[in-house]
């Protein structure tokens, strides 16, 4: 009797807790930046304050095994930022969303039923002018003006193995040199490397430190250093801007999960455009005004061909071991 008794208490008990925590309503993946996936939770939460939406940050390497490990049994309903090479690749992981509005778009800038375009973010050299006015530095303005012996130990880029910034400068070189030439320039450019940084952010967050004096990262983070008041200049290289996108959707099989529709459409029409305008001013929509001040106008697209190839990524970044091992 006392054992029967006690079966029930517990098993009160267990229900009791399960029944306290709230179920989440919408789990989001996001690969954003901190302060960016932050706004987006003080909006989801000002708009929606009856549900329990959970923006979970992971990084776009982890956010693209999970799904396609996965599938509908991945625990994300939508997925933003993730890089658009993986999206595309797992195109088939993704809900039809034809029925989405995209007139805010640019013209061409989406090219899927299952997908959209959630962010291009151009790379760029980010020089501390300080360290160059000290030490008579002139500005580097090509890839081969990187090779000059007086920037040993002044640059860091990120891996392209585990970055789609370093991926991005990457690219661009095959893109100019051909596979074999780039990997050849990259070999000399380590003579000058500081270091091969794990993240796109890695090369600013040295500069900061004044550990180097030539980041190669996102326009983006250059930019908001030097409104945060870092001695900085933004430098477009003469063969243009490299640069990157990633893009945004919801996992096959949860769009007709409640309240998933509404909360992707608010997050696209309402934060995406927020996003744009704050956050990343590379326009791809329609009357986007950018309020990032400093941000450069006008910046000419490198030659990105196949920046949406998940095989030509897995390709290029096996070659890239001949570099950095």
């Amino acid at each position: 009797m006392k054992k029967t008794i006690l079966l029930v208490l517990l098993l009160v008990m267990t229900l009791t807790i399960t029944g306290c925590g709230k179920k989440n309503d919408v789990v989001i993946y996001s690969s954003q930046e901190e302060e960016r996936d932050q706004a987006l939770k003080e909006q989801l939460k000002e708009r929606f304050p009856d549900l329990n939406i959970v923006v979970q940050h992971i990084g776009t390497g982890n956010s693209a095994a999970k799904i396609k490990t996965e599938g509908e049994n991945v625990e994300a309903d939508i997925v933003i930022d993730l890089e658009t090479a993986h999206v595309k690749d797992m195109e088939d992981k993704f809900a039809d969303i034809s029925y989405f509005d995209d007139s805010i778009y640019l013209d061409g800038v989406n090219t899927s039923n299952n997908y959209l375009t959630w962010v291009k973010y151009t790379l760029t050299l980010i020089i501390d002018n300080k360290y160059f006015n000290e030490h008579n530095l002139t500005i580097p303005k090509t890839y081969e003006d990187l090779l000059k012996p007086e920037y040993k130990n002044l640059i860091a880029m990120p891996d392209p193995k585990t970055s789609g910034t370093g991926y991005g400068f990457f690219l661009n070189t095959v893109n100019i040199m051909g596979e074999d030439k780039a990997i050849e320039y990259f070999k000399k450019l380590k003579e000058n490397m500081r270091e091969f940084t794990t993240s796109g952010s890695g090369p600013t967050n040295l500069l900061k430190q004044g550990e180097i004096a030539i980041a190669m990262g996102m326009t983006a983070q250059g930019v908001k250093a030097i409104n945060d008041g870092y001695d900085y200049q933004i430098v477009e290289l003469e063969t243009g801007s490299p640069y990157n996108t990633t893009s945004c959707g919801i996992i096959k099989g949860h769009e007709d999960k409640e309240h998933v529709k509404e909360v992707f459409e608010f997050v696209v029409n309402v934060f995406g455009r927020y996003d744009k305008e704050n956050f990343m001013p590379d326009i791809i929509l329609k009357e986007q005004n950018n309020k990032v001040a400093n941000y450069p106008e006008n910046l000419k697209d490198a030659d990105m061909t196949g920046i949406d190839s998940i095989q030509t990524k897995e390709r290029l970044t096996k070659r890239w071991e001949e570099v950095n091992g």
